[in-house]
């Protein structure tokens, strides 16, 4: 009751959202939408009969992505096909691949992944022509392999790990095709240093110096011990390489693996 005995007057009772609100199913279709007709299919032939190129393009953006495919005959003959996304205006020379897409190079090799102005980056994977094996799947950056990678060879052997510029680079594993492995570090291609793990058992450590092997250390699996250290210096010194000379290296192993001794 309110003051002076009045009754309190009732609460309107809350009303159902009408259709429009956010409330509103999703499963309703959306009304009073203008029809969207901005994408256009585009089409032109390179100057020369060369190729050509079709895209599915927006109108009114003229930087915007694009969708579609060329193919372009180079003038030895190859044809380069690529079908994925485009950057650029159809009336220009030809549009630049940018996203994501594949292309088919002359020689029959082909990457698939992602592109910027031009060139592969980012994630992708390359897989050389028929009947070879070769390929790689890692990163990319301008065109080269650059990050993280698997690289597997004609010949049967493989790499992962780090690349830089299209080489070796950092932390990598080399398995060869007899089952051998090398794991270490490397740079510009060439090892640094790190271990080879033979196939039959037997584990070498090395360093290098400008590619040039400096000392190496191997471990015997049948005697489950560490030879003594070879170094660079004792391999070439000239008291060594003497025909007929005296030994005087105690850690001197000829080519058949026999200790000499002095």
């Amino acid at each position: 009751m309110a003051d002076g005995g009045a009754p309190a007057e009732p609460k309107a009772p809350k009303q159902a959202p009408q259709p429009g609100q956010m409330s509103q199913s999703l499963d309703e279709p959306v009304r009073g939408l203008e029809k969207v007709d901005d994408l256009k299919v585009h089409h032109r032939e390179f100057f020369g009969g060369v190729g050509s190129f079709t895209v599915l393009k927006h109108e009114h953006l003229s930087q915007s992505t694009m969708s579609g495919s060329f193919t372009l005959t180079s003038s030895t003959g190859g044809v380069t096909e690529y079908k994925g996304c485009f950057n650029g205006n159809p009336a220009d020379d030809g549009p630049t691949p940018n996203g994501l897409g594949v292309r088919i190079n002359p020689d029959g090799s082909s990457f698939a992944g992602e592109w910027k102005e031009g060139f592969p980056h980012g994630q992708g994977e390359w897989k050389a022509a028929a009947p070879s094996c070769e390929s790689y799947v890692g990163e990319w950056k301008r065109g080269k392999k650059h990050g993280y990678g698997t690289m597997k060879f004609n010949n049967g052997d493989c790499y992962e790990g780090d690349w830089a510029d299209g080489k070796f680079q950092d932390r990598g594993k080399y398995t060869y095709s007899n089952g051998d492995e090398f794991m270490g570090l490397w740079e510009k291609g060439v090892k640094v240093s790190g271990t080879f793990y033979f196939a039959d058992g037997r584990v070498s450590t090395r360093k290098w110096q400008g590619g040039k092997l400096v000392s190496c250390q191997e471990f015997d699996a049948r005697k489950r011990s560490y030879m003594p250290t070879t170094t660079h210096q004792q391999v070439h010194d000239p008291r060594a390489n003497q025909y007929g000379a005296a030994a005087s290296m105690s850690n001197m192993i000829t080519c058949n693996g026999v200790r000499v001794t002095t």
